[in-house]
């Protein structure tokens, strides 16, 4: 069940906001997450990068949640697998929550392209 879609055009090429999102964690706007290991990187013959991350977030639940949620910890763990195409100029970004996955589950999708009225045509 899709819950929640947006769309946002970034005034930027698309490059640059690839490569921002490949290192947007961590960060200091966002300190929840905590670490970023990388489980696999690899080009295929295709040329498109693959990588498989895992991010360890912490939320400093209350006392009083952890006891409802019957967890002790407030750390938790986000699998993320990205693909980049730099010769379609595409970028899919996929994060799924592994933690509390009996209470909730988060599938994300991100996907930037290059905006149709922006792309360069050749001269």
């Amino acid at each position: 069940m899709k819950i929640w879609t947006s769309e946002h055009i970034f005034n930027h090429r698309w490059e640059t906001v690839t490569k921002a999102a490949m290192q947007k964690y961590p960060n200091p706007m966002n300190p929840s997450v905590v670490g970023v290991d990388v489980l696999d990187r690899r080009v295929d013959q295709t040329g498109r990068l693959h990588s498989s991350r895992l991010l360890s977030t912490e939320w400093g639940l209350p006392s009083l949640v952890k006891s409802i949620i019957g967890v002790t910890g407030s750390r938790t763990y986000v699998q993320e697998h990205s693909v980049v195409d730099p010769r379609e100029k595409t970028f899919e970004l996929k994060s799924t929550n592994i933690s509390f996955t009996h209470m909730v589950s988060v599938d994300e999708r991100l996907v930037y392209r290059p905006h149709p009225r922006t792309q360069r045509r050749p001269c």
